[in-house]
């Protein structure tokens, strides 16, 4: 009887082998790292999508009911409701800094026009009524002072944190007073007080002219917490600009364009899943226009 001798394979043989299956092996968990990642990623925008659009109708609704404070004390108007950014070129830089620049710049329409546009990031500060009124002549004791804002990193001042705030201010304790604590005269235009909206980035609620300032702070954080990203390194940001208008004039213009109605731009943009170096899965930017009219 013969026995049959089997063949066994060559070192080539199995070199080779193992080379294809090896080949094969990283073609597959690239492919799987990739179908992971565009999973993953998809995730992350349909999330960014969520949070923005969140954030972004939270201030718009807010800001599109808010009020002008009629007549300043001193003799000033803030038609619009909102004392930052409103349009004027010749305006201190209040809150300026590479996170709250405040921009005035040319912009040039899809017809060919140029407009002057006033644009602010990740601060603003509008009046809105503490309490109802039809009436024009009620004390400016009745509003407050709105702000929405961003914080910058404490560790890195050019860089925002992962949440959106609101705070709120007394526009005047005092009915019968001639100041406004939150506003400034700069020329013929109130302007915000920086000093009045003072910011820790390390606790953005404990500023003691705030409404809420008696509060505890966890009181504080859940009425002033409008909005906070999953990671730490997450970012969230705003923008808002005014175009042509001039709604801080305290002379203002008898039926000024600008004034009826004041027309704002409001853009959130959202970056989450960071994956640490300024890198992220998934990012949105929204953008909504909002009418303020006149409190007259």
């Amino acid at each position: 009887m013969s026995v049959r001798r089997l063949r066994a394979f060559s070192l080539a043989e199995a070199m080779v082998g193992m080379f294809l299956l090896s080949l094969i092996l990283g073609v597959v968990a690239e492919a799987i790292h990739w179908a992971v990642r565009s999973h993953r990623s998809g995730e992350a925008k349909r999330q960014a999508l969520v949070m923005a659009r969140e954030g972004l109708n939270r201030i718009a609704s807010e800001m599109a009911t808010s009020i002008g404070m009629g007549l300043l004390p001193n003799g000033g108007e803030a038609r619009s409701g909102v004392v930052y950014p409103d349009y004027s070129p010749t305006l201190s830089q209040p809150f300026a800094g590479s996170l709250y620049k405040r921009e005035h710049v040319l912009q040039t329409l899809p017809g060919g026009t140029n407009v002057n546009v006033d644009r602010a990031y990740n601060r603003l500060v509008f009046s809105s009524p503490g309490k109802r009124s039809g009436t024009f002549s009620d004390s400016l004791s009745d509003y407050v002072f709105v702000e929405y804002l961003v914080p910058p990193r404490p560790d890195n001042a050019d860089l925002p944190q992962n949440k959106l705030y609101r705070r709120t201010f007394r526009v005047l304790a005092d009915p019968l007073a001639t100041n406004i604590p939150g506003l400034g005269l700069a020329g013929a235009y109130e302007i915000l007080n920086p000093a009045f909206f003072a910011l820790d980035p390390a606790d953005p609620l404990g500023n003691p002219n705030m409404v809420d300032a008696a509060l505890t702070a966890d009181q504080r954080l859940q009425r002033g917490l409008v909005l906070e990203l999953p990671k730490p390194l997450d970012q969230i940001q705003f923008s808002v600009e005014h175009t042509a208008a001039t709604a801080q004039r305290t002379n203002p213009l008898p039926n000024d364009p600008a004034y009826h109605p004041a027309l704002f731009t409001i853009s959130v943009s959202v970056m989450i899943d960071s994956q640490g170096n300024n890198k992220f899965y998934g990012s949105q930017v929204l953008s909504q226009q909002v009418t303020i009219k006149s409190g007259y």
